[in-house]
């Protein structure tokens, strides 16, 4: 389970906004690695799963890139927490923090450096998406290269489907989820795992299984 962002909990409200990215590189200012996980930073057992908080006013985002160690490092899935993400809420800022246990079970946390990039405002959001309309930079070298503009009237709409999944000590049903298309995203060259690409990993997926029923039945019933 997450460490608590800020110890003023009862400031933080779900709030609104625009649709955004995480990564490519993990937000942890030490790590350099690619952002596989998208890691909400006010937990799930607060507020629900919310892309976007709202702290005593301001609105901000709640979602983090961290490869998958960072991630154990701050969910404290593997060998318990040994590290934070701690909110400055009078800089407003993300702090990346390693963390210390008393014998009484009392957290410590160590400030180290911002997180990298800092979680973006709903205008830096859709700034952020605009630009992302007129080019794309390669995530390796740097290299910007211009999109195509589609023709006017054939942008395709967008919808959001939404699922409902467990959330307790026994099963985070969004981490099974995250970790399943990541895995299936791999196999599937147009689709990805951020939200915008989930839907091209998901129907392939659920196609193969129906065109191939007989062997899913087979598979739900722990047989063959």
């Amino acid at each position: 389970m997450t460490l608590p962002a800020l110890d003023e909990g009862y400031l933080v409200r779900p709030a609104k906004g625009p649709k955004y990215k995480v990564g490519p590189k993990c937000a942890n200012p030490h790590c350099g690695g690619w952002a596989e996980h998208a890691h909400h930073i006010i937990r799930r057992s607060q507020i629900g799963a919310h892309d976007w908080i709202d702290i005593d006013g301001w609105v901000v985002g709640n979602l983090t890139g961290l490869c998958p160690w960072c991630h154990d490092d701050v969910t404290g899935r593997l060998g318990g927490h040994r590290a934070a993400i701690r909110i400055d809420l009078e800089r407003r800022e993300f702090w990346w923090c390693l963390t210390t246990s008393s014998p009484n079970g009392e957290v410590s946390y160590h400030g180290t450096k911002l997180l990298d990039p800092q979680p973006p405002t709903p205008q830096q959001a859709e700034q952020s998406r605009d630009q992302a309309e007129e080019s794309e930079a390669c995530p390796s070298c740097g290299h910007v290269r211009r999109r195509r503009s589609a023709p006017a009237g054939e942008r395709r709409r967008r919808s959001s489907w939404m699922v409902r999944v467990p959330d307790d000590e026994a099963e985070h049903g969004a981490e099974v989820l995250d970790s399943l298309v990541e895995s299936l995203a791999e196999l599937c060259p147009s689709g990805d795992a951020t939200p915008a690409g989930r839907y091209y990993v998901l129907v392939p997926a659920l196609v193969h299984a129906t065109l191939d029923v007989e062997n899913f039945k087979r598979s739900m019933k722990g047989e063959g």
